[in-house]
């Protein structure tokens, strides 16, 4: 494991049961999710793939969460998993409360929420 997704995974570990908001910036659109962190892990099976993201190592974000839409309204979020690809990160930034994430494709800003 390189030293930036140890480094994630231990601030991940801080909060862990933790309420966070995560947004993430990719080709000019933003997502936003809120998610109640009750498990995290790595997914490297090369033979499956995740939300667009073939061949690539996973972060994996379970637990409940919901998705906000333009606007404030909330929907469920799908399985209740929240995917981070983790084989080109490029750079990360934490602090106790805030991480973010840079990968090849996306900017990920995580953050407390209550």
């Amino acid at each position: 494991m390189n030293e930036n997704l140890q480094s994630i995974m231990d601030w991940l570990d801080n909060h862990i049961g933790g309420s966070l908001h995560i947004r993430k910036v990719e080709q000019g659109n933003t997502d936003e999710v809120q998610l109640q962190l009750e498990h995290k892990g790595i997914h490297d099976d090369h033979t499956h793939a995740f939300d667009g993201y073939t061949g690539e190592s996973v972060l994996i974000l379970r637990g409940e969460g919901r998705v906000i839409q333009p606007g404030g309204t909330e929907l469920p979020l799908p399985e209740n998993t929240f995917l981070i690809p983790v084989e080109k990160i490029m750079q990360t930034r934490m602090d106790s409360q805030t991480m973010t994430v840079e990968t090849e494709r996306a900017r990920y800003d995580i953050y407390e929420s209550g």
